[in-house]
């Protein structure tokens, strides 16, 4: 349910919250009748009467069939309701109860199980690789290899380089820090692991965190590239223009001078591109047509991979020259457990299950 109509409800599971939250529409009764009189004073107050019933599989506004009964009402009272099969709901566990909107939107927690399927919102990380999911990196990597590649200015569409020679392979890169953090990694695990994560490896006495500099298996060569989900790792060497990266690491269109990269503190010869502002292609397909349906559900991974890296809900937009510009805060990811429409008695419906 994309709208907030008449009669809509929503079922929504808050991390680290024990209690759904339930949000029911209950709107008044007209109190005009067909013919546009008032009704009987007598009847109003009961006509207008709006209960809400919660059971296991189910939600219901109106007069409860066996209480219309003994209520002689001039005219009967609709009822609404709506069968949610795949969830289980606790009444009893029913707390908070509150009207807002002028005594239309009824509020309350209770306690939801849903049969087999855990009610755990989903980190950020895992929302960012949901929504990237059409075609996942490692993949994209492995089936580009022995393609020819290109990159140019998004802006002016200036090439930057470009190679057909068909004899070239695609490093993934695990997260967008990973070049600036593995380091650490190599540090921890040489001093840490006794060399039983790969004992060959480090029977060789070889490993470049004894020198500080990263492992040469992760430098972009003429024939290797880096692919994070947000830039692409370029050799600075094999540039058409080397000398548009400027003294202060940042990279510039040498035609529009637009800001397209960075080079990386620790490797002067790394030059990072960034898909956003850069074309890189493969096979003359762009990497984002390639893997994300819009630019948007790219921004949208770009701050959820963010975030989650930061361990922050909120990230601070910053330009190549790290001046700060927007300032983003996130709201807590959440699951929604049901969503849909109650239905006038008589109408066969079921809600609608989604898992955020």
């Amino acid at each position: 349910m994309l709208e907030w109509h008449t009669h809509s409800f929503f079922l929504e599971v808050k991390p680290r919250a024990e209690l759904a939250s339930l949000f029911v529409d209950c709107p008044t009764e007209d109190p005009m009748n067909d013919e546009g009189v008032e009704h009987d004073e007598n009847n109003k107050e009961n006509e207008s009467l709006n209960l809400v019933r919660i059971s296991e599989h189910g939600v219901e506004i109106g007069i409860p069939a066996a209480l219309a009964e003994n209520m002689h009402l001039e005219k009967k009272s609709p009822r609404y309701s709506v069968n949610i099969s795949n969830l289980t709901l606790y009444p009893q566990s029913l707390c908070a109860p509150t009207w807002a909107d002028n005594h239309r939107l009824f509020m309350c927690k209770l306690h939801v199980e849903a049969d087999g399927l855990p009610l755990v919102p989903k980190t950020f990380h895992r929302l960012a690789s949901d929504i990237s999911d059409t075609h996942a990196l490692q993949e994209y990597c492995n089936e580009s290899a022995g393609a020819s590649v290109s990159l140019s200015c998004t802006q002016c569409n200036r090439p930057i380089l470009e190679n057909k020679t068909g004899e070239v392979a695609f490093t993934c890169l695990p997260s967008d820090d990973w070049l600036e953090t593995s380091p650490s990694a190599d540090y921890y695990c040489r001093d840490t692991c006794g060399a039983g994560c790969d004992p060959e490896k480090h029977g060789r006495k070889f490993d470049s965190a004894d020198s500080g500099n990263m492992h040469s298996d992760w430098y972009p060569t003429a024939k290797r590239f880096l692919v994070s989900h947000s830039y692409a790792g370029i050799n600075k060497d094999i540039l058409s223009e080397p000398d548009m990266c400027r003294d202060d690491r940042v990279v510039l269109c040498k035609g529009c001078n637009s800001e397209l990269g960075h080079v990386m503190k620790t490797s002067s010869k790394i030059v990072l591109f960034h898909h956003a502002v850069c074309t890189f292609s493969v096979n003359s397909k762009p990497y984002m047509q390639s893997r994300f349906p819009d630019t948007s559900v790219f921004f949208a991974q770009l701050v959820l991979s963010s975030c989650e890296a930061q361990s922050s809900l909120k990230l601070v937009v910053r330009s190549l020259d790290k001046t700060p510009h927007v300032l983003i805060w996130l709201l807590d990811s959440y699951v929604v457990a049901a969503t849909g429409e109650l239905h006038e008695d008589g109408e066969q419906a079921e809600s609608m299950f989604q898992r955020g």
